[in-house]
């Protein structure tokens, strides 16, 4: 009986299943190659063949880095015996082995990579890693890349990513789960942390700051020409800080929230960075912020740990009690000191009728429809629903 059980044991172990076998052969056969996401998103992965994992490959400086990390290292003689183009006659040992790899030449402090399709090596750009290597890149669609598994170290968004996640926190617990560790784009929910980083500074709100041209052009820099959640605001214009945290929060203004992290004094590098360091403080692993208004699809978070930002952003009642203002009405001042009144409108006349304590939402076309929730004693996060409707159904059974 125990043989039958054992030899049993030993034939499914190595029988494996269709999806298991496909996930094996993509990444087998995108080994050591470059990828580029086709669809939607058009990221760059590498396919590390060490692992046979795939990792993200920004643009600049952290892509670099990523590479790095990846290298193997090599030395000058071994370094020399792969040609840099197909005049050149290399060691075909040495070239058959590292196919595919990243190289490090600590000496000269250079990267290099071993291009498995001319077997020339190329030198990588500290400044522009995905540049230099846009020669040997072979676009991929999202069916295939689902195929070959996320490498679990970066904090890295699966473009792949088809579902939604969700999770209920009453500030102890963790409950109602789906997908709630992974990693999404908060989108502009981000603007909770950029509020708990202002209550933090002991901001003045009651400061007047003048809007400039780079202000109000701040949400081109992320999405060009295409339209995001403003209110009337206008170059020259004068208004209240507290006015901006309104607009800040019901909404939903990016340009407040550049203009709001410019008046704390700070540059907003060093502001995104008390973000990441308050992140940090609240024992968050998987979040990581590249702006302040969230319009930066690498700002990441999780269901699990975007609940734990949304508490501590609503257990401060300004930010909660704001952010379920319906109707706000701004007195500013133009550039000649004319007064105007800008209206300010809460559009999530839908989650307002949950009669919440607390709530702010965000969209993305990689976020999808995301949204934090106080309603008494539970935070309820949805991110990633694919309609209003699936989203306001997922927050009526967690909250019952």
């Amino acid at each position: 009986m125990f043989k039958k059980i054992f030899l049993g044991f030993i034939v499914s172990f190595f029988v494996m299943t269709p999806v298991f076998a496909a996930s094996l052969s993509m990444a087998q056969k995108m080994s050591g190659k470059f990828l580029l996401q086709i669809e939607l998103y058009g990221r760059v992965w590498y396919v590390n063949p060490n692992d046979n994992q795939r990792y993200y490959i920004t643009k600049g400086d952290e892509g670099y880095q990523t590479l790095l990390s990846l290298a193997l290292k090599i030395s000058e003689k071994d370094l020399s015996r792969i040609p840099e183009n197909n005049k050149q006659r290399g060691d075909a040992k040495i070239i058959n082995r590292l196919l595919g790899r990243i190289l490090w030449d600590s000496a000269k402090n250079q990267l290099w990579y071993l291009n498995p399709s001319t077997k020339t090596r190329i030198l990588i750009d500290p400044q522009n890693a995905v540049k230099s290597l846009s020669p040997t890149i072979t676009g991929i669609k999202n069916k295939q890349l689902a195929l070959i598994p996320m490498n679990n170290v970066q904090i890295a968004f699966d473009g792949t990513f088809n579902s939604v996640a969700h999770v209920k926190f009453d500030g102890r617990n963790f409950s109602n789960g789906y997908y709630a560790d992974k990693v999404l784009p908060p989108a502009s929910m981000t603007k909770l942390m950029t509020a708990i980083v202002l209550m933090d500074l002991k901001f003045d709100f009651n400061q007047l700051i003048q809007i400039n041209d780079e202000q109000i052009s701040y949400p081109s820099y992320y999405v060009g020409g295409d339209k995001t959640s403003e209110i009337d605001l206008v170059s020259g214009d004068w208004l209240s800080a507290n006015d901006l945290f309104v607009a800040l929060l019901v909404a939903s203004s990016n340009q407040s929230a550049a203009i709001l992290a410019d008046a704390t004094g700070l540059s907003r590098a060093e502001f995104i960075n008390l973000m990441n360091k308050k992140a940090k403080s609240l024992g968050l692993k998987k979040t990581v912020f590249h702006d302040v208004s969230g319009l930066d699809s690498h700002n990441l978070t999780t269901a699990k740990e975007m609940a734990i930002i949304a508490k501590t952003a609503f257990d401060n009642p300004i930010i909660a009690q704001t952010s379920i203002i319906k109707e706000y009405t701004i007195q500013a001042q133009d550039k000649d000191l004319n007064q105007k009144n800008i209206p300010v409108q809460n559009r999530n006349f839908s989650l307002l009728q949950f009669n919440p304590d607390g709530v702010k939402t965000g969209y993305l076309v990689e976020a999808q429809r995301t949204m934090c929730l106080k309603k008494g004693n539970d935070i309820i996060v949805v991110m990633h629903a694919l309609s209003m409707n699936q989203r306001n159904n997922i927050i009526n059974k967690l909250l019952n």
